[in-house]
């Protein structure tokens, strides 16, 4: 008797069944892709989250220690110091998180859905890093004052630009044509994109804060360790979803006359 073709376990599936865009778009689907990365490469996401949010993290705290301690008792040259000191440091969380969301798009997603495995190096090395943290800056900028004008117009902006990254790393474009290709992809499927990116964003700020103010009263390693645990299952997940949607998007949606046309970068 002929054996029947083994079919492969999905605990150790590490590509998507078949390209994006292919069958039904839905919610469905792009969950289906999101659990099939977690499960892959879920050790690779919680060491991309300690690498990138446990050093900044721990220097945040040291910098705000040395703050309120010696800012008031050297004079102005030490404020000053101190405090481009902890600017640093706030612009290096900003950083880290930017590299961690090019770091799922990037090794995470290239190698579910094109078999293009990565190292954390070559992620760091390849990655579109002007136009990436330009669009990242722009969008949250513009959603956090949109957010404080009645929330709404905050909603709208992370409803048609919330997946500007994945869009600028996949495709490889500037800032400007990565935000209007962004929008192309997104309008017409925004009402996926609000549940499946803005309500869950919503959900894990929530969670987050709650956290947050739990390991606060902690200590320094409750801090740290609760920074790690946000970045490695919520910010994860989260980026997960933005990686799996965006790509079933821009598989799905042609360029127009004002799209620049892909240049993928070749690992």
């Amino acid at each position: 008797m002929t054996p029947l073709p083994r079919v492969p376990d999905a605990k150790v599936l590490r590509r998507a069944p078949g390209p994006p865009g292919k069958g039904s778009l839905s919610a469905r689907l792009v969950l289906r892709h999101t659990f099939g990365m977690i499960r892959s490469h879920w050790h690779r996401i919680a060491f991309a989250a300690f690498v990138f949010f446990v050093p900044a993290a721990s220097l945040h705290l040291v910098a705000d220690l040395l703050h309120d301690e010696y800012a008031d008792s050297g004079g102005w040259a030490r404020y000053f110091l101190l405090s481009a000191f902890l600017l640093t440091v706030v612009a290096l969380r900003f950083l880290g998180e930017v590299v961690y969301a090019g770091f799922l798009d990037m090794a995470v997603g290239d190698s579910w859905f094109h078999g293009e495995d990565r190292s954390l190096v070559e992620v760091i090395r390849d990655l579109p890093w002007i136009p990436l943290i330009i669009v990242d800056f722009m969008v949250v900028t513009a959603a956090v004052v949109g957010l404080a004008l009645f929330v709404i117009p905050g909603v709208i902006v992370y409803t048609f630009w919330g997946l500007a990254g994945p869009v600028v790393v996949q495709e490889r474009h500037g800032w400007r044509d990565g935000l209007r290709r962004t929008y192309e992809i997104s309008r017409p499927n925004w009402k996926l994109v609000l549940v499946l990116v803005v309500i869950p964003l919503g959900i894990e700020h929530a969670l987050a804060t709650l956290v947050y103010e739990w390991v606060d009263a902690k200590g320094a390693l409750a801090i740290v360790a609760g920074e790690w645990f946000v970045a490695a299952t919520m910010l994860g997940v989260i980026g997960v979803i933005d990686v799996a949607l965006a790509n079933e998007l821009m598989a799905r949606t042609p360029f127009t006359k004002r799209s620049a046309p892909p240049a993928r970068s070749q690992p």
